[in-house]
């Protein structure tokens, strides 16, 4: 059974017959008969007492008649569901997002983009870019925010910014009131970082082979918070990005890194080969715009 088939049916009982049905629907009455016909024969059952001068459906045509309604009206349903998911009128965003990024061009940014398709929501996950590789990997998101690059073979990139690295330390520092400091000075000092679900780890503890030393890593953490605590408190230095540099303690203070790869790149990242719905992919071509 076919669903205009249903919708003949359907119309026929609603106009009292199959001459004003073929004209609602402009097609020809021997159309629907044979349609009708079809479907009485398919499930060896009469839906119409044909005895009669007007439309009587049987009892059989009666149930038949309210399941039709019923299932036409949740197709329609779902036709509505579907063309508001691809107007973006309506939708699901799955993120995963770095711990370490610009939260304010994330935050403003998505504002933005919920202002104009205010109906759309959003589930957001923390981690390190290694964590956020792992829910892309497990369907878990759809689409993440993290350090570039990224494996090509496996996944889309699109840049969104790039920022400096510098090093983070307490006004009363000795670094404190230098315009900038040689990365391989800081062989001596104790290394606050990231945990190692953080690409900015290994790439710091790279910048640092690359200028002769190995960092000393007295602590490895995922709270910008016990990160600054534990500056503050003279336990270590740091090394951040410019953006949460600007947004940490009015005592602790950034300088400039010489002699390194200083460069953090950001960038959203997808799985190739996976589908990605309709309001995600607007969104990813938001902020391809926004950058």
């Amino acid at each position: 059974m076919e669903i205009k088939q249903m919708k003949y049916f359907v119309e026929v009982v609603k106009n009292g017959g199959m001459t004003r049905a073929s004209k609602h629907l402009y097609i020809a009455q021997s159309t629907i008969s044979k349609n009708i016909k079809s479907i009485e024969d398919e499930f060896n059952v009469t839906l119409f007492d044909r005895r009669k001068k007007h439309i009587i459906l049987t009892d059989i045509g009666q149930i038949f008649y309210d399941k039709c309604v019923e299932a036409l009206a949740i197709l329609d349903d779902l036709s509505l569901e579907m063309d508001d998911v691809t107007n973006i009128e309506r939708g699901h965003i799955r993120l995963g997002v770095s711990a370490i990024m610009d939260v304010r061009l994330f935050t403003e940014s998505l504002n933005q983009f919920h202002s104009m398709y205010p109906n759309v929501t959003y589930e957001v996950v923390e981690g390190g870019g290694k964590a956020v590789e792992f829910y892309l990997n497990n369907d878990e998101i759809d689409v993440g925010i993290t350090t570039l690059p990224v494996d090509d073979d496996i996944y889309h990139a699109v840049p969104l910014y790039k920022e400096k690295l510098m090093l983070v330390v307490d006004k009363n520092s000795k670094y404190a009131k230098q315009s900038a400091v040689y990365l391989g000075d800081l062989k001596n000092e104790r290394f606050i970082m990231f945990h190692d679900d953080y690409y900015i780890k290994d790439q710091i503890i790279e910048s640092c082979r690359k200028v002769g030393f190995h960092p000393k890593v007295v602590a490895k953490m995922a709270q910008i918070t016990f990160i600054e605590n534990m500056i503050l408190d003279g336990i270590g230095v740091s090394i951040l990005p410019e953006s949460i540099v600007s947004i940490l303690n009015k005592d602790i203070t950034g300088i400039e890194i010489t002699g390194a790869d200083v460069n953090w790149n950001l960038g959203i990242i997808w799985k190739k080969e996976s589908y990605i719905n309709y309001v995600t992919r607007e969104w990813i071509n938001f902020l391809k715009s926004y950058r």
